[in-house]
């Protein structure tokens, strides 16, 4: 049986001998004491909703480098480009399957208004963006608008993603929206919004199903009250073209508040009543570091558990407002979307003072990311997409890049890895590891010892677990899959730090996992501070 994924184009120059004897290090590296041993319990008989490949979401604003540069380097780039979009985002977003992308915001979205953005490039007007009062001093951040609707299509196309369109709610009208729809999914020959994208080169409608009505409309997106908003909502979508079946996306809570915004949804709801109900709701939920001091290239162990320790309560977060949203909606007709989701770190460590909000990725945030998807794995049935904010150059980033410098971070590696889930069914798992005792930065704390999700497709059931223990590894059985082969991956490094940078960019890849199978149970250490796939087949 082969391997998950083939890990050839990223080995690179270096021999296969030489990988996996690197790879033998670091696992042994990073296994100190083998602190239980732990059982975990698969029921693949007993298969659950499917977990939607949507799940695998991706965010890209106009902020700072995430755009220009990031992912828009000009048609007359040396950089490698494919009609202006950087080649190497394009091949790494396909070879993990990117199944969306969001667009144009974020913040940005309710001062955006799309017409600037289409027609000849030289024609396209330059204007104000949302971001300028966050730039360093003396550098601007005026938007060129040479990234509009039509190459944010043909990103998508070239990925193979769908697009999620973000609408402006905050500083336009249900007019200027609804002809964005118009414009993006008529069919030639129809309306003359339609005409019109075919004059610029597009005929063959954009085919745009997920449209967010706003963003943030307690914040950047307007100021509103739930109820505020809720008005808003049914004025953007009573008239809304229906081409195809639309799927409208409701502003949700900023779930990092200190009531995780348990009052805008109930107050959005019950404003609601007795009108069709949204599609989804975009739920907000950053692990948000920024009233802190705790930096994201160098931390003390109590910071990393600090990120873990806040992250973990996303769990909750998407429990407690399912719940409520079924006090008004018993039959769920609305599905939860986390469309903004990460570690968000204090300013000050960004890759050039220009990208704002742009910050370095490491191990921490790999296992940050393992212990999200295994919640999001958990919940798929609540869930219809999340969004990682921001792929590149922003936040949580798949990929830093700056010029013709390019890197894939930690958390590229654990979406490639996680990658067997997107459209399997999800498969019940059930574990007893204890709780961690830990010390985060406000004292002692107990954190889950162990995340684990797992799913099925045919015979073929993958089990994804993340260790957030810094010094002890895990004895791991794999029970209930009656395997008969099985092949494991890890991503870990001996140092808690270990980051990808321009410089060396390889320095923490997934390596070969020694797996075991006796008796149709699979055995393997699961190494401190890791992310593991295993695949299995099973009988």
């Amino acid at each position: 049986m082969g391997r998950m994924h083939e890990n050839d184009t990223l080995i690179g120059e270096m021999t296969r001998r030489t990988y996996l004897k690197a790879a033998a290090v670091a696992v042994a590296s990073c296994t100190r004491v083998l602190a239980a041993d732990v059982d975990v319990e698969l029921s693949p008989g007993e298969p659950g909703p499917e977990i939607s490949p949507h799940l695998y979401g991706h965010f890209i604003e106009h902020l700072g480098g995430v755009i220009y540069d990031g992912v828009w380097v000009g048609r007359d780039s040396k950089i490698p480009n494919v009609g202006g979009i950087r080649k190497q985002f394009i091949d790494d977003m396909k070879r993990i399957g990117a199944p969306n992308l969001r667009w144009p915001g974020g913040c940005f979205a309710d001062g955006y208004h799309w017409r600037d953005g289409i027609g000849g490039g030289a024609k396209r007007p330059r204007t104000y963006n949302f971001w300028q009062p966050r730039m360093p001093k003396g550098m601007q951040a005026t938007e060129t608008n040479q990234f509009g609707i039509h190459e944010f299509i043909r990103l998508c196309r070239l990925v193979g993603a769908a697009p999620y369109v973000a609408g402006n709610v905050g500083s336009g009208t249900p007019q200027e929206f609804h002809d964005w729809v118009s414009y993006c999914n008529a069919p030639a020959g129809t309306v003359s919004l339609a005409d019109e994208r075919a004059a610029n080169g597009d005929r063959e409608p954009f085919a745009v199903r997920f449209w967010g009505v706003g963003n943030e409309a307690w914040g950047c997106g307007g100021s509103m009250r739930p109820e505020e908003y809720a008005q808003k909502f049914r004025l953007y979508t009573s008239q809304f073209p229906a081409y195809g079946e639309p799927f409208l996306i409701a502003v949700g809570p900023r779930g990092h508040n200190p009531d995780a915004g348990m009052s805008w949804t109930s107050g959005f709801f019950d404003a609601m009543r007795g009108f069709r109900p949204p599609d989804g709701f975009g739920l907000h939920y950053y692990t948000d570091l920024r009233p802190t001091q705790v930096k994201a290239a160098t931390f003390s162990a109590p910071e990393w558990y600090e990120v873990l320790l806040r992250g973990a309560r996303m769990e909750n977060v998407l429990e407690d407002h399912w719940a409520v949203m079924g006090k008004f909606d018993p039959e769920h007709r609305t599905k939860l979307i986390v469309d903004e989701w990460g570690v968000w770190y204090p300013p000050g460590e960004e890759i050039t003072p220009a990208y704002i909000l742009s910050q370095p990725i490491t191990l921490r945030d790999a296992v940050h990311t393992g212990m999200h998807f295994d919640i999001f794995n958990r919940h798929a049935g609540k869930l219809a997409m999340c969004n990682v904010a921001q792929t590149d150059n922003c936040i949580h980033s798949l990929f830093l890049a700056q010029g013709d410098k390019y890197c894939r971070t930690t958390v590229y590696h654990v979406f490639d890895m996680y990658r067997p889930h997107m459209g399997a069914k999800l498969v019940p798992a059930k574990h007893s590891t204890p709780s961690l005792s830990v010390q985060g930065i406000a004292g002692a704390a107990t954190l889950p010892g162990l995340s684990v999700s797992a799913s099925i497709r045919e015979r073929r059931i993958t089990a994804t677990l993340t260790n957030p223990s810094l010094n002890d590894a895990l004895s791991v059985r794999l029970r209930g899959a009656r395997a008969t082969e099985a092949r494991g991956t890890v991503l870990t490094h001996a140092d808690m730090k270990a980051a990808n940078t321009f410089a060396a960019p390889e320095t923490v890849r997934p390596a070969p996992l020694t797996v075991r199978v006796s008796g149709g149970v699979v055995e393997f250490t699961l190494p401190a501070k890791s992310v593991v796939a295993v695949e299995v087949v099973a009988t």
